[in-house]
């Protein structure tokens, strides 16, 4: 007798097949980031590049929460082969992104041959309750001994190193729909029924709610959001109404990161969303200082909420170093995601470069 989810053939149940979709278009999505950001790209500039809509090349990046998020076609040879091209990958990096667009391709064969009129609705029934344990807390790749800092070139990616020599790096899944709001009005603020470790709630000298967020929203990097020498990147929609961000900011004494999360609706409920920050110095993943756990944030329609870049802030060493904030948003039962990253901060005693760069 077969397994549950099976047609009683000997082969692997449906249920199997669509455990490793799952995880084969987790894995994809991941992969795709990863060169992406090695390359210092982002995804506005892949969909141009693809002459693909921006929200689908948002939904590839999404792992498996694509199944479901969309009814669309999923990344397979083709696409991926489009991506190799222009990315210019080379090498393991770019066999490996075929190898899991094939077997991308090979499983969807195999749910459709199983059940050929519902096959996506039956993987989605299976892949929302099972998506893959959080990892333990990323173990930072070990720099050379006792790090003897160096200055990093303008041109080096973080936190991956140059192509065809990628390092893991932890995945947790994110989100979408997209957006950005503008910098003078944004404000921290707390939400209403969660105050996080890392949320800074609003103060009498800040305003104590965004205008409506969808009316500012705005593609593209943004700066100054957190203050002078500021920046966050791009937009990353989802889950549901939320879009949001990751930010970094550099002081005099200190850099510090943060993640700017909006709720477009109007009039719906609250977007409840669970958060983790972390950061990234000389290619090395580190948990924030005063807030190294996830944090359940509650964020009211139309407005804005900004984590506590006083609690992910580190010293500003005196010899230069490049930094990016690492962050997370997911749904607020959700135990897995993926990345995102802020603009590099390539900080040197006198000044800092950022890349990318708005112009």
């Amino acid at each position: 007798m077969g397994s549950a989810g099976s047609t009683g053939s000997t082969g692997p149940s449906f249920i199997e097949l669509a455990g490793a979709f799952g995880g084969a278009l987790d894995d994809w999505s991941a992969a795709v980031r990863d060169a992406l950001a090695a390359e210092g790209r982002y995804q506005n500039w892949l969909a141009r590049r693809l002459g693909t809509p921006a929200p689908k090349v948002s939904l590839w990046l999404r792992g498996r929460e694509q199944v479901w998020l969309s009814g669309a076609g999923l990344p397979g040879a083709a696409t991926t082969r489009a991506i190799v091209r222009e990315l210019g990958l080379e090498g393991p990096s770019a066999d490996r992104l075929a190898a899991l667009a094939a077997r991308i391709d090979d499983l969807q064969r195999e749910l459709e041959a199983l059940h050929p009129r519902d096959w996506r609705k039956r993987a989605v029934e299976h892949l929302r309750g099972t998506a893959p344990a959080p990892a333990p807390a990323p173990v930072p790749v070990p720099a050379p001994a006792a790090v003897a800092p160096t200055a990093p070139p303008p041109d080096t990616p973080q936190p991956t190193t140059r192509r065809g020599r990628r390092r893991s790096l932890p995945r947790l899944a994110a989100a979408a729909a997209t957006g950005m709001a503008a910098a003078a009005l944004v404000a921290y603020l707390a939400s209403t029924r969660t105050t996080p470790d890392t949320v800074k709630p609003a103060t009498a000298s800040q305003p104590a709610t965004a205008p409506r967020a969808a009316a500012l929203e705005q593609p593209g990097l943004e700066k100054n959001t957190l203050g002078a020498d500021s920046r966050c990147g791009e937009p990353v929609p989802g889950p549901e109404s939320v879009v949001w961000r990751v930010c970094a900011r550099v002081d005099a004494d200190r850099v510090a990161f943060a993640v700017k999360i909006t709720n477009q609706a109007d009039r719906a409920a609250t977007a409840r969303v669970r958060v983790r920050l972390q950061y990234v110095q000389a290619k090395a993943f580190h948990p924030c200082p005063e807030a190294p756990n996830p944090q359940p944030v509650d964020v009211p329609p139309g407005r804005t909420v900004i984590t506590d870049p006083a609690r992910c802030s580190v010293p500003r060493e005196p010899v230069p170093y490049a930094y990016q904030g690492v962050g997370w948003v997911v749904p607020a039962n959700a135990n897995a995601g993926s990345y995102e990253l802020s603009p590099a901060a390539h900080v040197y005693p006198d000044h800092t470069i950022w890349k990318p760069e708005l112009l």
